[in-house]
């Protein structure tokens, strides 16, 4: 089964990252602010895994679903997203991200007496590194590779699944089906080293509500996803070359 495929627009487009993305950091800031004493870690990493496996269901075909910087800028890398494209995006994600936590911030403001600063107290759902700010305690070369090597499996499944503006409706649900499940799986893992931002549009936008000493570790869960997805945009790269470049063998259809 497929659906009528038009090529979207620019505020079409602009708008479905934006609002994705709005979507994806409030459910995931929700739900570790709000509902994480009553869901634990397992919930929080399902909601993050549902989230985005919502989202991207919705608006794949018409933004491509990236919701995050680091798969926007890999696939860019990768050559399978042009780079003309790549700052509106980005300005999108960057929006959506400060309007989610914005919201989940006005929720707080009005809920029971210290919500609010309980909530900022433990970091507002940002990244963090050493014995303070670590969920677990866990240093800075941990996080870094926790961040990196996440969101390069983030990416790599974007590159070989996600990249296209699907007509197929099938296709487009197994699709967020595979990276709603990498995703939970991963934020799982990820928690208890680095709050498992894995996004640098979430990370920015949570630090700006967490005080001064979360935003001024936010630099590493910017660079470190960002570097993750370059590598994998540059492998991707290589493989996309290398095939071209191939002789056709004997087997190949003419």
């Amino acid at each position: 089964m497929t659906d009528d495929h038009t090529q979207p627009g620019f505020l079409s487009t602009v708008s479905a990252e934006m609002l994705g993305t709005f979507v994806v950091v409030s459910v995931i800031v929700g739900a570790t602010v709000i509902a994480g004493p009553v869901i634990g870690s397992l919930g929080i990493a399902l909601a993050a895994g549902f989230a985005v496996a919502a989202v991207y269901a919705t608006v794949a075909h018409v933004s491509g679903g990236h919701l995050n910087p680091a798969v926007t800028i890999g696939l860019a890398v990768a050559g399978r997203f042009p780079w003309r494209d790549v700052s509106t995006h980005v300005a999108a994600q960057l929006i959506g991200a400060t309007l989610g936590a914005a919201f989940i911030l006005g929720v707080l403001a009005d809920g029971p007496a210290a919500a609010l600063a309980t909530a900022q107290r433990d970091g507002f759902a940002s990244g963090g590194y050493g014995p303070l700010l670590s969920p677990d305690g866990f240093g800075l070369v941990a996080v870094a590779l926790v961040e990196a090597v996440f969101t390069a499996v983030i990416v790599a499944l974007y590159v070989a699944r996600g990249h296209r503006l699907s007509t197929d409706v099938e296709g487009r649900a197994a699709t967020a089906l595979t990276i709603g499940l990498a995703v939970a799986a991963l934020t799982l893992v990820a928690a208890p080293v680095s709050n498992g931002t894995l996004n640098p549009a979430r990370a920015l936008a949570t630090a700006l509500f967490a005080g001064p000493d979360r935003l001024g570790q936010v630099w590493a869960f910017v660079l470190f996803p960002l570097l993750g997805a370059l590598v994998v945009g540059i492998v991707a790269r290589i493989g996309t070359r290398s095939r071209a470049g191939s002789p056709a063998s004997p087997t190949d259809p003419a």
